[in-house]
This record gives C-alpha cells, sequence and structure tokens, in this order.
C-alpha cells in the first residue's frame, strides 16, 4: 500500500502548496488528474481539503464520499477554511497536508487498495 500521507508531507515540506502536495501525491494513481486546485479557492477553504476532495471526484467518489471526508477532517481539526486553520500564524499545514491525504486513503478512494 502506498503511504500518500509520507508523499504528500514531503512534497510540501519540499516546497510545494498544500494543494499542490496533496493532489500531487494522491494523483500517482489517479487516471483522470487534471490540474491541482488553488489554495484558499472556494471561499477560502485549505487548499489540502480541496485537493482531497477533487480527488475523491476525480476517482468517481460521491458528494457523499465529500462529506465523509470533511467530517473526518473536522473531526479532528474542527474547520476547513485555511484562515481558521491556520489561526494567527499556529496552524501546522504539513499536518493538514498529511492528514487529507491519510483520510482520502483510509477512505478506500485509491484504487492501490
Amino acid at each position: 500500500m502506498i503511504d500518500y500521507e509520507t508523499i504528500a508531507r514531503s512534497n510540501h515540506r519540499s516546497g510545494m502548496n498544500c494543494a499542490s502536495a496533496v493532489y500531487d501525491a494522491l494523483g500517482m494513481n489517479n487516471p483522470n488528474m487534471t490540474e491541482p486546485p488553488r489554495p484558499r479557492d472556494n471561499g477560502g477553504m485549505c487548499g489540502a481539503v480541496l485537493a482531497a476532495e477533487q480527488v475523491i471526484r476525480e476517482m468517481g467518489g460521491t458528494e457523499d464520499d465529500i462529506k465523509e471526508f470533511e467530517k473526518r477532517f473536522t473531526d479532528k481539526y474542527k474547520h476547513l477554511k485555511c484562515i481558521e486553520l491556520r489561526g494567527f500564524l499556529t496552524g501546522k499545514c504539513n499536518d493538514y497536508v498529511g492528514s487529507a491525504a491519510a483520510i482520502v486513503a483510509q477512505m478506500g478512494i485509491m484504487h492501490d487498495q
């Protein structure tokens, strides 16, 4: 099984923005891959969340899958918006990146599982 969380975290540490880090990691087995979303699009949503949701859709996931992802993410971090997650420079974006990738992998969306 591919460790999407570690790949996403490494991508982020190497300089990719949050959305690109998650999208690239999860895109390894995504035949419908397009372009990563822009961080803070869609009303200020976290880029890691946006990328995870885009991959879920591209891999054939449903809106119920999106809701499940959001539930799992908010159960852990309480928020989906970048400004709320980061607060006043106190957030840990690499944690959000890793968790977003891990949640998608745990949901069984990726075909390598």
